[in-house]
């Protein structure tokens, strides 16, 4: 067990200082440029004794001055505006238990080899968080002339067209892109195949500053720089509404005045309970086109089968709610026809702030417990463990206009 040599078994449960010291740097350089999603944000240290929350600011920006100065008058000071943002930080870890054969028996350094994947583990499960947090937002843009997410299909693909409108929406935001230029963007592995099809795409290798490419780095459009992840976010479809149904079809008009779509279903007090607060699609077919409109259950009544909903879409939409229009009710959170809907966040400087995982803070750690530390839990020396630990942790978008969710589909 060379891994453990120079213990202080009297008064230390843990590893020597420096071997502690170097597995937390191996881990911290291990998971940094994996995580894609934090690269560019705000960071903040997590000192000790702060509490739970972390705070960022927010600066409201000057308008423009079109008073000239008069001369001998000082004009009045202008107020700094600043609107704070505090979030919760919480903690994350995993171990894996490793026995003491282990250690005599095998030739190969077995802690090296698991601190690498709990490392990765880690990174994974970081940049998760913050994909999920930026995935959050209220600015979104459906490519071509999608209105919502459950019209979109595997051919509406993300074009030259598409980043070009998101670009001129950062822009009119008065969004400023990075020290490189550009605005950045996190896209999924599978959109990648359609994008670097566009003849519009800059890939990597026609860069004439080759040095500074980073890692995960594929190319350009717009102003826009990608970088690739297999992590980013995927809108699946749910498979079905409840337990193993489907699909529940109209068995009459839905009724506005109400909120209330009529079933033929039979739905029993516990699928009723199933139903309630769900999320699912309206879908009806106008001239051989399939619509879906996203709704919300407020509840149902099983002895009627009458489905009542948390709002009324519009009366452009409702009126053409008919069982003529094949009405049913299908499951929610993907496209069209069960597609996958991809996100591709495209943002500006300062979009959004997480927590610092290395500096002062030290807030990432692998935690070594060697065999026999257990003391009366373990008499024979039998077990130990080694795990990651992160004290605290969260990602927050901090200028909702600074950045943009495109949602697109992806050809198989």
């Amino acid at each position: 067990m060379a891994v453990f040599e120079n213990m202080n078994f009297t008064h230390s449960p843990g590893i020597a200082p420096l071997v502690k010291e170097y597995y937390d740097r191996a881990v911290l350089e291990n998971m940094e440029p994996e995580m894609v999603h934090s690269r560019d944000a705000q960071k903040r240290t997590l000192p000790e004794g702060n509490g739970k929350h972390i705070r960022f600011h927010r600066y409201t920006p000057f308008e423009a001055v079109t008073e000239p100065l008069v001369e001998g008058v000082t004009p009045d000071g202008q107020t700094l505006i600043a609107t704070e943002f505090s979030a919760m930080v919480k903690p994350y870890g995993r171990h894996v238990e490793l026995t003491d054969e282990v250690d005599f028996y095998t030739l190969d350094n077995v802690h090296q080899e698991t601190a690498q994947l709990l490392a990765d583990q880690a990174a994974l499960s970081l940049d998760s968080i913050s994909r999920d947090a930026l995935n959050a937002g209220m600015n979104v843009q459906y490519v071509g002339d999608n209105t919502t997410r459950g019209t979109i299909d595997s051919g509406d693909v993300l074009t030259f067209a598409d980043i070009k409108k998101a670009v001129r929406t950062l822009k009119r935001h008065n969004v400023k892109p990075f020290a490189d230029g550009y605005y950045h963007a996190i896209v999924h592995t599978d959109v990648v195949h359609d994008l670097t099809s566009d003849p519009m795409w800059v890939d990597v290798a026609k860069y004439q500053d080759k040095e500074r490419i980073e890692k995960y780095e594929l190319g350009k459009i717009n102003k826009v720089k990608f970088f690739e992840s297999t992590n980013a976010k995927v809108f699946r479809p749910q498979t079905y509404i409840y337990g193993t149904v489907a699909a529940i079809t109209a068995s009459a008009n839905y009724d506005a005045a109400r909120r209330v779509l009529t079933t033929a279903a039979s739905i029993s007090a516990d699928d009723a309970r199933a139903l309630t607060g769900l999320m699912v699609n309206v879908q009806y077919t106008s001239n051989s086109t399939n619509y879906v409109t996203p709704m919300c259950i407020e509840r149902v009544d099983y002895t009627t089968g009458e489905i009542l909903f948390k709002w009324n879409p519009g009366a452009d939409v409702t009126s053409k709610w008919t069982t003529a229009n094949a009405l049913k009710i299908v499951p929610y959170g993907g496209g069209a026809s069960g597609a996958d809907v991809y996100s591709t966040l495209i943002y500006g400087k300062d979009a959004f702030g997480t927590v610092e995982l290395g500096g002062n803070g030290k807030n990432v750690s692998i935690i070594i417990n060697p065999a026999g530390s257990s003391g009366a839990a373990d008499p024979l020396a039998q077990r130990g463990t080694i795990g990651w630990k992160v004290k605290g942790f969260c990602t927050v978008i901090l200028q909702d206009d600074f950045i943009i969710r495109v949602e697109s589909g992806a050809t198989a």
